[in-house]
């Protein structure tokens, strides 16, 4: 009898396990071809493309560099602990030690994207095995097709994010999940369990995309023999997790809610809930956008349709929990949007189904071709676009000409040089570039952002001019560009323009080096200052010293600095005196006269020799309960060790810290001995990464001047120098 798949009354007949054969391997051959399509487009982008990693894309090259670093030397707790970024919670290790690989190319940042093209064969291979279960046809390979070949996922195979992977691994976890039968098999469940524990430990974010599996597992109790299958699984999944994270619990949390603050926007606010509509609508592709989440809203599976609550859960929860985190940006929710594809192969006639397989084929081919598009089509309640691209640039973003530029101009007797940056666009930013010079081995020059004095203490400042990046990203840095444009500025006293290129965005480039043979800022030996004030720092009864100019460096051999009162902050610090070595500056005046300063700007500084500095519990604790929000401060004690107790949002809390001055290199380190929160003992184990805490005093990007500690007592309620 010849089997019909579909009547026009949308009856399904099951074909014969022959034809169900056949229609296997042709599809499987489908899926071959179109992985190697993408294969041929992938090869044709990085042979064009020449534009360097952007922010976070810089940001993953770097930390894989760190981790090939610390294993090639040997240094394993390096690699265990490694450092995060600035801002940026520690990332587990799966994804960065696989990058690690890429290294070993010439151009690592391509290389990094054929790891990715692995992770888009494992995607398309878990779609087509979850639209199998659902409907055993060749409309299986369309929702592989449909969901892999928009421009979302081909913009994520192009760029060195974390993101693409966790959108293969949920598939794979869900294709897992549903083959186990809920726990009913135990191959598929224990691979349920290693997929789960890998996806952790690429991203935290990775659970909030596996809520309705927690769901089944919690169900599974409910039967004995699927509570024992499911408890293995988990149990294999916390072996593989725990070990990672309970080795970074005191750093993650903070910097979780820190980095999920970027871009903020309220979960309450008008449209919150429509962002994601939008940009997936745009990024997938409208019309799969459109039918695929009708098509999970009324869905037609033509077996195993008790499975079908999964997929819609799957989507709902995902969708909901990344609108609630107030940064919104369509990677984060991708991996919850996979079950679209399999709700329209599953809902729609053929024929839809096809057509939007074209449709996203073309989508896919133009992404790379930049042929047409976007193309907007306005409605009366909407804006439908089309077509969304990226295609490869030959583009010299300067990047490497700069750095070197930075490394041929730079004292040589300095051990770092610092180069602020003034811009943050796509290929121009601090990431691109400090991933760019840990390539190249330049490690003298130090790019560094800008602050509220600009430039402090900075050999260099590079500006992109006119335009100094996207509006919602460079705060703070158009009101820096127009104090460097000032001609009557102190900037132009204080720096040279020494080089400029022109950028692909037909911007310039515009490096400037601090100006050689300055003249001395003032004329006397002796400057006396009752009250002072620069920034957030007040100083009372302030007497300055003036050593022998040095013409040659621009700056005073000695300086001498003794303070009656120092308030940084709002820490009270007394009897403060200070020797500066080797110290330039220039004055910031108000009035045309030569000790009338409103502000200094630091522009060199060698070594900085604390002599003498007196700082009391009572100044301390009040300093405390003012910097760090929620903390009331109850009493601070200072004999040996810094005691603390009080509260934190209305918590009991005390901690109990130790100091002591290192050498080798020269530091002070903050060794942390004992914390209670709510009565109870934290294990100092989960502190294990920040236990003990060193402050450099040796020269740093931070602080790039070495600093003279003579000694450190605590006792008798102060901490005093010496």
């Amino acid at each position: 009898m010849m089997s019909v798949p579909y009547m026009a009354s949308n009856l399904y007949v099951q074909p014969s396990q022959a034809a169900n054969r056949k229609i296997l391997v042709f599809s499987l051959l489908g899926l071959v071809l179109f992985l190697a399509s993408e294969a041929l487009l992938l090869r044709s982008y990085v042979r064009t493309d020449t534009r360097p990693p952007s922010w976070d894309q810089s940001i993953h090259m770097e930390i894989a560099l760190d981790y090939r670093e610390a294993l090639k030397e040997g240094r394993l707790s390096d690699a265990w602990y490694l450092a995060p970024k600035p801002g940026m919670p520690p990332f587990p290790p799966a994804y960065h030690l696989l990058l690690t690989r890429a290294y070993a190319s010439a151009d690592p940042a391509h290389a990094a994207l054929w790891i990715n093209w692995f992770y888009l064969a494992l995607l398309s291979v878990s779609i087509f095995g979850i639209a199998w279960r659902f409907r055993p046809d060749e409309t299986a390979l369309a929702a592989a097709i449909l969901f892999t070949a928009s421009p979302a996922i081909q913009d994520l195979l192009t760029t060195q994010l974390v993101d693409l992977p966790m959108v293969a691994l949920a598939a794979a976890a869900y294709w897992a999940l549903l083959a186990s039968d809920e726990f009913l098999l135990w191959l598929p469940a224990l691979a349920f369990g290693v997929l789960h524990a890998v996806g952790m430990l690429h991203k935290w974010s990775f659970f909030s995309y596996m809520f309705p599996a927690y769901l089944i597992a919690l169900r599974a109790f409910r039967d004995r023999r699927t509570a024992l299958i499911m408890l293995v699984s988990a149990a294999l999944s916390a072996a593989l997790i725990v070990p990672w994270y309970s080795a970074h619990l005191a750093l993650l949390p903070s910097r979780l809610v820190q980095a999920s603050s970027d871009f903020a926007i309220s979960a309450w606010s008008p449209g919150a809930w429509l962002t994601y509509f939008r940009q997936a609508s745009d990024s997938i592709g409208p019309v799969v956008w459109l039918l695929g989440t009708i098509g999970l809203l009324a869905p037609q599976y033509r077996r195993r349709r008790e499975q079908g609550w999964i997929l819609l859960a799957w989507f709902a929860t995902s969708y909901i929990f990344w609108t609630v985190v107030p940064n919104r940006q369509l990677r984060f929710v991708l991996p919850g949007l996979v079950p679209i594809a399999v709700g329209l192969c599953s809902t729609w006639p053929k024929a839809v189904t096809w057509g939007a397989v074209v449709l996203q084929l073309f989508g896919m081919f133009n992404f790379f071709g930049g042929w047409i598009g976007p193309v907007k089509l306005d409605l009366a309640f909407y804006t439908l676009q089309f077509f969304e691209n990226r295609p490869p640039a030959k583009e010299d973003w300067k990047t490497e000409e700069i750095l070197r530029k930075i490394e041929a101009e730079r004292d040589p007797a300095t051990p770092i040089s610092n180069v602020t940056l003034v811009a943050n666009d796509t290929y121009f930013n601090a990431p691109t570039f400090h991933w760019m010079q840990r390539r190249l081995g330049l490690e003298h020059a130090r790019m560094r952002g800008v602050n509220r004095r600009l430039c402090e203490l900075s050999d260099f400042v590079l500006l992109k001019d006119p335009k100094v990046g996207p509006a919602g990203v460079v705060s703070g840095l158009p009101e820096a560009a127009a104090e460097i444009r000032d001609p009557k500025g102190w900037f132009g006293k204080a720096y040279e323009e020494i080089a400029r290129w022109p950028l692909p965005d037909a911007n310039n480039a515009i490096l400037y080096r601090q100006r050689r043979g300055l003249k001395k800022p003032y004329a006397g030996k002796f400057l006396v200052y009752q009250h002072y004030t620069a920034g957030k720092v007040v100083i009372k009864d302030l007497t300055a010293v003036f050593g022998p100019w040095d013409p040659e460096k621009s700056v005073y051999k000695t300086m001498s600095l003794s303070v009656g009162e120092l308030d940084i902050r709002g820490l009270i610090l007394n009897g403060t005196n200070i020797d500066l070595v080797g110290v330039g500056f220039i004055p910031i005046m108000k009035k045309e006269r030569e000790d009338d300063w409103v502000d200094v700007r630091l522009l060199r500084l060698e070594r900085l020799r604390i002599k003498s500095l007196d700082v009391g519990a009572a100044e301390l604790k009040a300093f405390l309960s003012l910097r760090v929000k929620g903390l009331v401060v109850d009493e601070v004690a200072l004999d040996k060790t810094v005691r603390i107790a009080g509260s934190y949002n209305g918590k009991p809390v005390a901690a109990e810290a130790g100091l002591q001055l290192l050498d080798g290199p020269r530091r002070l380190k903050i060794d942390i001995m004992s914390v209670r929160l709510g009565g109870l003992s934290v294990p100092l184990s989960i502190f294990r990464e920040i236990k003990e805490l060193t402050v450099p005093l040796y020269p740093n990007p931070e602080t790039p001047f070495a600093i003279e500690l003579p000694g450190l007592t605590i006792a008798n309620g102060r901490l005093t120098i010496p």
